[in-house]
């Protein structure tokens, strides 16, 4: 919600979100670890008409404006970019990785990356050859993410969804190879190989570890095995937060301790100089950014209405519907037993998404602080990926990256708590 109120959802300290906070809160002490921001970015057209994609002159204006308005986040104080990567769909993030290497020559400090990139669309090895080169030519600034992606979009190159999932392990499992291996051989279902070199070998970078998306209980506890940061988004502080404990109890059962910083959140965050204007355009925002939505994964609800080799229509749950990026691809191996609770988005009539107040951050710049502040205490998290309405226009967006510079600092000052020691 925009506004912090006793009334506001996430405020409320009744039933389960009562307990789920007490239970987090008992688990953190005080600690001194600031919260980072992000610009979570799908590249999209500005404004609230419905794009022309094939309109040449819009979409190069949109490439080159978006370029230059990320790039000027590095002197507001972001700590970093992340790119989504779709495919199929009217979007223009299918091949993130050339956004991360055209804003790298834009910029000195900022980190970049994806978050992230969807590996069962990818060779192994060619993948890990590009990360390699992003290496270099970002100067060590790469952050690396994974993702096992939206099932629907796979609907278009004839891949099953039971695939999906030991395609994603395999390619992850040879990534983290590459990382540390100068030769690489791998005996899987699908992939095989048998000593392969990836050249330029990648940086060693102390401070760099994976991202991964989350959403179940399974790929919260792979994450916590593989010693991955994790990411979500689209879930409610309680159901995020359930997800987060399950990183954590896995952690801890490794011998691991967890921090703020291995864990984001990601949130559509505007700022604007008046709460009531605020209030007011996120209200305006959301018809538009539902049409919006619609028009993005028309191309899927097109593919789903078909029924080509889909033996129910789309669940409504973001778990199932696969309408959402982040791993959301069912796993065979959880249960109904193990699995997180999840606050259910809803797909609407109008194709479009309903999800959780949780999600949408707007207000003055103090007031934005205080709710990032107040969620990020709650789960424990040290980085906040914002995103912004996708149908701002131009000069709105401009008006709304300004004032982070007044919400950074005081995220920078925030005391969160970190896990306390077994």
């Amino acid at each position: 919600m925009g506004k912090l109120t006793e009334n506001s959802p996430w405020k409320r300290s009744n039933g389960d979100r009562k307990n789920h906070l007490i239970y987090h809160r008992s688990k953190f002490h005080e600690g001194d670890s600031m919260i980072k921001v992000w610009s979570f970015e799908f590249n999209q057209v500005p404004g609230k008409a419905l794009p022309d994609y094939y309109n040449q002159n819009l979409v190069q204006k949109t490439f080159d404006n978006n370029l230059n308005l990320l790039a000027s986040l590095e002197s507001v104080g972001f700590e970093g970019v992340f790119f989504s990567e779709h495919h199929f769909i009217n979007s223009m993030s299918p091949c993130p990785n050339l956004l991360v290497a055209a804003l790298a020559a834009r910029t000195k400090h900022m980190k970049i990356g994806v978050m992230g990139n969807v590996l069962p669309f990818h060779q192994p090895w060619r993948l890990a050859e590009e990360i390699s080169m992003l290496d270099y030519i970002t100067s060590g600034r790469l952050e690396i993410g994974v993702s096992s992606g939206v099932p629907p979009e796979f609907f278009f190159i004839d891949m099953p969804i039971d695939q999906i999932r030991p395609r994603y392990k395999e390619i992850l499992d040879f990534l983290q190879m590459a990382s540390t291996e100068t030769k690489i051989s791998m005996n899987g279902k699908y992939y095989n190989f048998d000593e392969v070199t990836i050249m330029p070998p990648p940086r060693k970078e102390s401070r760099r570890r994976h991202w991964v998306t989350i959403y179940s209980d399974t790929s919260c506890r792979d994450a916590a095995h593989r010693n991955f940061k994790v990411c979500t988004g689209f879930q409610s502080v309680r159901a995020a937060g359930e997800a987060f404990d399950a990183y954590r109890d896995e952690a801890a059962n490794l011998g691991r301790d967890v921090g703020v910083d291995d864990i984001g959140i990601r949130r559509q965050i505007m700022l604007w100089p008046s709460q009531s204007e605020a209030e007011a355009l996120h209200a305006e925002f959301q018809v538009a950014n539902q049409e919006r939505m619609a028009q993005t994964f028309q191309t899927v609800y097109d593919r789903l209405s078909r029924g080509q080799e889909i033996e129910a229509e789309p669940a409504d749950s973001v778990k199932q519907s696969g309408v959402m990026d982040a791993a959301a691809v069912p796993h065979e191996v959880e249960s109904q037993s193990n699995s997180v609770s999840v606050d259910k988005p809803t797909l609407n009539a109008k194709g479009g998404l309903d999800v959780s107040e949780d999600e949408f951050i707007f207000g003055t710049p103090a007031n934005v602080a205080e709710q990032i502040i107040d969620q990020c205490e709650r789960l424990g998290a040290g980085n906040i990926m914002a995103y912004h309405p996708p149908t701002m226009d131009e000069a709105q967006l401009a008006k709304n990256y300004e004032l982070w510079s007044q919400v950074i600092p005081i995220l920078q000052k925030a005391k969160l708590g970190v896990p306390e020691p077994a």
